[in-house]
């Protein structure tokens, strides 16, 4: 009965479910559509086809600037743009690092930065407010041989604009409060640069280059002890040893005249009164005392190392200084450079190395640089060395030289997009001693450079063998690799304790 009643409803099933259509009979199946006929190519298909030849090239020609004289002998630098209602304001000081005393590292970074915390009349919350309400910005900022503060105004505002930027930049009043505040930030960004390794490797770099008794040995941000060490009285003697118009320079860029102008300036910076300038003595530079030791700074677990390798550079005047730059973006200045080509492209080492030439009055530090993968370390430094070795040879392709200079000459313009990078770019050749037609000649002087100069140049200025190493990373997995390169004996030391101790200072200075 049960199998009976199964089959029954099987059978059930069976009749409900649709039936499949039949298949269409040839007779009654739809007739495929007719073949259409081949498309026609557009008549301007050729002329897409080929990209559209390049514009006639851009002459960019860099502005000279015109040069005006207060009755105290400060001079001005003028350009003059009237096709925006801003007006930029720069005053650069011929001192930075270089004039800081033994033990005293950061201090003409920390005496700017203090700038704007107060003046004899104003304090910090109303100097913020007068810029503010007036629509102004304001910056200042401190390198190795030069200190600059700027503002940006519009043009009809420039006259009040002027007396709240003059009272700044020559009547700082360095309160202790202010002092004491601006110090604890100011240890707070060397807490944070002790944690970031290519920092460390720069500043490490340094020291070794340089040594203890240069001040360019140490960070512009100076270290925890010295800036602990900085009292009012040190920045109140600084300012008033360095801001002179016999070392100073205003440079003004934008809508304004020479006529308009000149009245100005002389109302808010025609009592500054000249004063004899101290001596510096030539800060001594460490000199090699045998074999060259590679210094290690310990980060643990680190996925990537820091490379640092460098040696004192060259100035900004040298007669050999064009040969140098293009040399060096042959070597490590641009992406296709050969540096990058190896380590990141060829060798997957790197996202990106480099190098360049730091050049002041005197000769800054030449850099060459990047992060690497922790496991691939000792085999990065060893091609690192191996293409500073290559160029030294001189040995240059025509492609590469072309390549260099055309970049060269490519990335003037952009020192010029806006006023206030105008007259920085005009500051930083004023402060080095350079001509005020510097940037005019500046392509004249890169199409000169011969293959000849840059192998002169790579041969004269490049000393591998001498070079100082320090690698950022961890020590217990790559100190062997690296001793094994033969390049020096290891010195390691502690990034993370040093980082340690001005995390503590910031909290307690």
């Amino acid at each position: 009965m049960k199998a009976s009643w199964i089959v029954l409803v099987v059978a059930a099933c069976a009749s409900g479910a649709p039936k499949p259509e039949p298949a269409p009979t040839r007779a009654d199946a739809t007739p495929a559509p007719a073949a259409k006929p081949a498309a026609q190519a557009p008549a301007d298909d050729a002329f897409r086809a080929r990209p559209p030849a390049p514009g006639v090239p851009v002459e960019f020609k860099a502005p000279v600037p015109q040069q005006l004289t207060l009755a105290n002998g400060a001079p001005v630098f003028l350009i003059e743009r009237h096709d925006v209602p801003l007006v930029t304001v720069a005053l650069a000081v011929r001192s930075g690092a270089d004039t800081e005393p033994n033990g005293k590292a950061g201090l003409a970074s920390l005496a700017l930065d203090l700038l704007d915390e107060g003046t004899g009349s104003r304090d910090a919350a109303s100097i913020a407010r007068a810029f503010e309400d007036l629509g102004a910005r304001y910056g200042t900022g401190a390198d190795s041989d030069s200190s600059r503060l700027s503002v940006t105004a519009v043009a009809d505002t420039l006259d009040p604009v002027l007396d709240v930027f003059a009272d700044v930049a020559l009547h700082p009043a360095f309160r202790d409060a202010d002092v004491e505040r601006v110090r604890v930030e100011r240890l707070g960004q060397i807490a944070q640069a002790l944690d970031d390794p290519a920092s460390v490797g720069q500043h490490v770099l340094s020291r070794v280059i340089f040594g203890e008794k240069h001040p360019w040995g140490y960070p512009a941000e100076g270290t925890v002890k010295s800036v602990k060490s900085i009292t009012r009285k040190d920045l109140m003697a600084w300012h008033k040893t360095w801001f002179r118009p016999s070392n100073s320079a205003l440079f003004v860029v934008g809508d304004t005249t020479a006529a308009a102008l000149l009245p100005l300036l002389e109302k808010r910076f025609g009592a500054w009164k000249p004063a004899p300038l101290p001596k510096t003595a030539a800060a001594a530079r460490s000199k090699g005392t045998g074999a060259r030791v590679v210094t290690l700074v310990d980060k643990p677990d680190a996925p990537q190392s820091q490379i640092w390798i460098g040696e004192v550079g060259v100035a900004s005047a040298a007669p050999d200084v064009f040969p140098v730059r293009v040399m060096n973006n042959i070597l490590g200045g641009s992406f296709n450079s050969r540096l990058n080509g190896n380590l990141r492209t060829e060798h997957a080492y790197s996202y990106g190395v480099f190098s360049y030439y730091e050049t002041h009055r005197e000769a800054g530090p030449f850099i060459a640089a990047g992060g690497v993968v922790s496991d691939k370390t000792a085999e990065a430094l060893a091609e690192f060395m191996k293409e500073l070795n290559r160029m030294k040879s001189g040995e240059v392709s025509d492609d590469e030289l072309a390549d260099a200079k055309e970049y060269l000459i490519r990335t003037i313009p952009a020192l010029f997009a806006s006023n206030e990078q105008t007259a920085g770019a005009y500051a930083r050749v004023w402060s080095h001693g350079l001509p005020s037609d510097y940037y005019a000649t500046f392509q004249k002087r890169v199409d000169a450079v011969t293959k000849e100069d840059v192998a002169r140049a790579a041969r004269e200025r490049l000393h591998p063998t001498d070079m100082a190493i320090v690698v950022v990373g961890p020590s217990e997995r790559i100190a062997p690799q690296l001793q094994a390169l033969g390049l020096g004996r290891i010195e390691i030391r502690d990034a993370d304790g040093e980082a340690r101790k001005a995390v503590k200072a910031a909290a307690r200075p």
